[in-house]
């Protein structure tokens, strides 16, 4: 299993020259499983470069497939999904996953984002990809040899949230985003999903000494609290602030990993960045 992000800012896309080190795109993920299963985890800006990379290989065709998981609705999350070619190439299949809400399915929500008032797609009915929306559920989902599982993060009725845990052989992937520790039942539950991960890709844009107004995210502290009760191996921090230069998330990231080591933890401590394919 490998991995690489496409995007990796939260909010809004940031470009500029201070942000080109890890990226400006808002979040998008990609997993290449071992026998060729290729899953996505949210659509985010990044989606957008993803797919003009995918057209360059049997996308380009309209012999492409791959399985998009979304976490929640937020368009940060959503928004690179009409714009590649790949989904404007017939022949080409897309299975989309995610969560659906009180104020429709997800279908609905996409739909709504590419109606005219907003995109010239016209809708998902002009995207001329196959493509099919499925509710998220916590049984096990079999992508390929990519055994996926699920868990409501929160109990937003408007926009729920979900973690997916991705499995191959005996490696994990655990992705967490836009999660808010404000209880110890929710502290609990991410702690048991993300138990023995290979990585941790956890949302983290803020540090606790930092006072912002930011009701929807965990704290750079809560990432590597959830990671080391986990007894995980590697943390991604992701879906960064957009005011967060690349110099400053260096510097974040050596101010946390002394720390890790001046407690003796084995914790291994990253930023995500855009382009770099991990192993697993």
């Amino acid at each position: 299993m490998k991995l690489q992000f496409w995007g990796v800012r939260g909010y809004v896309p940031t470009p500029g020259a201070a942000y080109l080190e890890y990226g400006g795109n808002t979040c998008c993920v990609v997993i290449y499983g071992a026998h060729d299963e290729l899953l996505v985890l949210d659509s985010g800006t990044g989606f957008c470069r993803f797919g003009d990379e995918l057209m360059q290989r049997e996308f380009g065709e309209g012999r492409g497939e791959l399985t998009l998981l979304i976490s929640h609705t937020y368009w940060d999350h959503l928004l690179g999904l009409p714009f590649p070619g790949l989904v404007h190439t017939p022949g080409n299949k897309l299975k989309i996953y995610g969560p659906d809400s009180t104020r429709g399915s997800l279908r609905m929500v996409y739909d709504g984002i590419l109606s005219p008032v907003y995109s010239p797609v016209y809708g998902l009915a002009h995207m001329a990809a196959t493509h099919s929306f499925e509710p998220i559920s916590t049984h096990p989902l079999q992508i390929g040899r990519l055994t996926v599982r699920a868990m409501p993060l929160s109990q937003h009725k408007h926009s729920p949230i979900w973690a997916y845990r991705i499995e191959e052989h005996g490696r994990t992937v655990v992705y967490m985003t836009d999660v808010r520790y404000s209880d110890e039942q929710i502290w609990r539950k991410a702690v048991h999903f993300a138990e023995g991960a290979t990585v941790l890709i956890h949302s983290a844009p803020y540090t606790r000494a930092e006072e912002v107004e930011d009701y929807g995210h965990s704290r750079v502290e809560d990432a590597i609290e959830v990671a080391q009760q986990a007894r995980v191996e590697q943390l991604l921090l992701y879906h960064h602030a957009p005011t967060r230069t690349d110099a400053q998330l260096d510097a974040l990231v050596a101010q946390y990993r002394a720390e890790l080591v001046a407690l003796g933890s084995s914790l291994r401590l990253e930023a995500a960045r855009e382009g770099p394919i991990l192993e697993v």
